[in-house]
């Protein structure tokens, strides 16, 4: 079952990537004709006008290959049972994130604005189902979280749609990483038996190696907020859905490694901007991607070994969806340790780089001093 589903996926990614290609040109051609081009700032690293609505191919392609490959094709050939509820009110979801995406490209809205929206929808996925109330431990037995795990899942889907959108930085840094994230999350689904979920990142691969001709250096195209936040919010979501037995310790650790350099650096930005008293939601250009720009010189070398590393903690995370117990609690250790280590060569900080914490003493991101 699991081969034929895997020949199925393949058709499915070919397909799509094909819909994606073909409407990232179209959505290209339309942004120069009427001038829908990203705003020029100066923390950005690009010039010239190019447009920002490449999300919308993404999604469009992504979307007519789900509901061919989840309603059309994989009922008839593989008679699987869906939980229609769940797809729609799940895709009504992702639907108003997309949406809310393609007004600040259009118009532009600021972080007071679409957190409270962003917020309001993982609300409305907590009351229909989406939750995380059982953790279970390594030792055994499981952690009964209750109503707290609404604010774990707050702070989950709503951290990892906007980490999409901060490691958004640089051409092509962001699809790639989705799309190292997309196809290791379709192998522990697939793995795992949850094919409906495997066909829906199996779209997202598909219409991200459509979209990437267009967005590596030099970008003629950006996905945009509808994109990045549009992907950000599949990923945090069906990594609730990962885990064979509904476990969510497991599915959130996996999760949690394969998208470790976005939340990496959207952790480290929050305590960047805490620390020089500035406000936690706004923009600079001191973010990992930017720091390694600066280090190599070159776009394309700084994106090649972002994703790269993205890629090894991607291969750490699907193995970690394959083994149980403790080796799991070692697996996160290593990757905290790389990140570590990334992030120290990137000169965040030095070893006498320290401030008092509860009254001791800890390291602390800080930008050195050249």
């Amino acid at each position: 079952m699991a081969f034929k589903y895997l020949l199925f996926s393949s058709f499915l990614v070919f397909s799509v990537a094909f819909l994606s290609f073909f409407l990232t040109a179209l959505v290209l051609k339309f942004s120069h004709r009427f001038k829908l081009y990203d705003r020029n700032e100066e923390r950005k690293v690009h010039s010239g006008s190019i447009p920002r609505l490449g999300g919308v191919a993404i999604m469009a392609s992504m979307g007519i290959g789900i509901l061919v490959g989840e309603f059309l094709v994989g009922k008839l050939v593989f008679s699987g049972s869906h939980n229609f509820k769940t797809i729609i009110l799940w895709g009504l979801a992702l639907a108003v994130v997309f949406f809310l995406g393609l007004v600040d490209d259009l118009r532009g809205l600021n972080a007071y604005q679409k957190f409270p929206i962003q917020f309001a929808i993982t609300l409305f996925l907590y009351f229909v189902g989406f939750r995380i109330e059982n953790l279970s431990l390594p030792w055994g037995g499981n952690l009964h979280l209750g109503i707290w795990g609404l604010p774990l899942e707050l702070l989950w889907v709503v951290g990892v749609m906007n980490a999409v959108n901060i490691i958004d930085g640089l051409d092509g840094l962001a699809a790639g990483i989705s799309l190292v994230a997309s196809l290791s999350m379709f192998a522990v689904f697939l793995v795992h038996g949850k094919y409906p979920y495997a066909a829906v990142m199996a779209g997202m691969t598909g219409s991200l190696i459509g979209f990437l001709p267009f967005n590596i250096h030099p970008a003629r195209i950006f996905m945009g907020d509808s994109g990045s936040l549009s992907l950000g919010f599949i990923l945090g979501t069906l990594a609730m859905k990962s885990s064979e037995k509904a476990n969510l310790t497991v599915s959130l650790s996996v999760a949690f490694v394969i998208l470790f350099i976005p939340l990496m650096d959207t952790a480290l930005a929050l305590l960047r901007r805490w620390k020089n008293k500035k406000p936690l939601f706004s923009a600079d250009n001191d973010h990992i991607h930017h720091r390694l720009f600066n280090k190599t010189g070159s776009q394309r070398k700084a994106v090649l070994i972002l994703v790269l590393i993205s890629a090894l903690f991607s291969f750490n995370g699907v193995l970690m969806a394959l083994v149980d117990g403790y080796p799991r609690v070692f697996s996160i250790l290593i990757t905290f340790l790389v990140g570590f280590l990334v992030v120290w060569r990137l000169d965040y900080f030095s070893f006498r780089d320290t401030i008092g914490f509860f009254g001791s003493r800890v390291l602390f991101p800080k930008r050195r001093e050249t």
